[in-house]
């Protein structure tokens, strides 16, 4: 914008958009305050932004400032329902899906089986604990939209090796909500299934940072060398699920302890 408008400035915009603060903008943009609902209300009048424009932009900065994983995946799915976020993104909300709903890469996998049956009732209760048959159809649609699997002349149903991403500004929340859910499964592993079908255990150590990086470094050269070893499988009979994690427990060295 500066380039555009020589005299552009943190202080003109403040002005512009009738902030009391000649510097509330350049704290905005450092990160350092959220924009309250009054100021969002500025920007947009300052931004000249039409209704459609600024609907959007009120999405995008209650996504961005949303504490609660709940509060800020409501707002993810209103902004993905946005038709100028439609335009722009037509797959996002179909790729945040895939990550947001823990039984779609669980179904892609069983695609593979050999034993696989298209079946939406037979699918649903190979799942554990089982699924609805609705969300059978609706993942299998997804995962068509996605090019993730397509399904062949005799109408049977087969993985495709097409990669997939987020879009940069949902991408943290999905992963997140992923990531929370399949901990959560693995919870309920302890008493779903047999110590000998299932391998979980814990250990809690005390480190130095250097140390820290090192098992950091030794989870990724160990969670590649698996990806590894199953994208070479050609008879899948089960599929699993493999959670990482590695955090801190108690404050770090330094922090404030009060």
């Amino acid at each position: 914008m500066r380039e555009e408008t020589p005299y552009f400035s943190y202080r003109y915009f403040s002005k512009m958009a009738g902030f009391t603060s000649p510097n509330y903008f350049k704290l905005i943009a450092d990160g350092d305050r959220n924009l309250s609902a009054d100021a969002i209300e500025k920007f947009i009048k300052a931004l000249k932004f039409n209704a459609k424009e600024a609907k959007h932009f009120r999405l995008l900065v209650l996504v961005q400032q949303a504490s609660a994983p709940e509060e800020k995946e409501y707002y993810t799915r209103q902004l993905f329902k946005s038709k100028a976020f439609k335009t722009l993104k037509p797959l996002t909300e179909a790729q945040y899906d895939y990550y947001s709903k823990w039984f779609l890469i669980p179904l892609r996998e069983l695609i593979g089986r050999s034993d696989f049956n298209n079946a939406p009732k037979w699918i649903a209760h190979q799942f554990t604990p089982p699924i609805s048959e609705k969300d059978v159809r609706e993942g299998l649609e997804t995962l068509l939209k996605l090019k993730l699997i397509e399904q062949t002349s005799e109408g049977k149903l087969k993985q495709i090796e097409t990669a997939i991403t987020t879009g940069e500004g949902v991408a943290h929340q999905v992963v997140a909500n992923y990531h929370r859910e399949m901990i959560r499964k693995g919870g309920e592993a302890l008493d779903r299934f047999k110590e000998d079908e299932r391998d979980i255990s814990s250990l809690t150590m005390g480190v130095s940072k250097q140390t820290a990086q090192k098992i950091t470094e030794l989870i990724r050269e160990f969670r590649k060398e698996i990806m590894a070893l199953a994208g070479e499988e050609t008879n899948v009979e089960d599929v699993m699920q493999l959670n990482f994690q590695f955090f801190p427990i108690v404050k770090k060295k330094g922090a404030n302890n009060e």
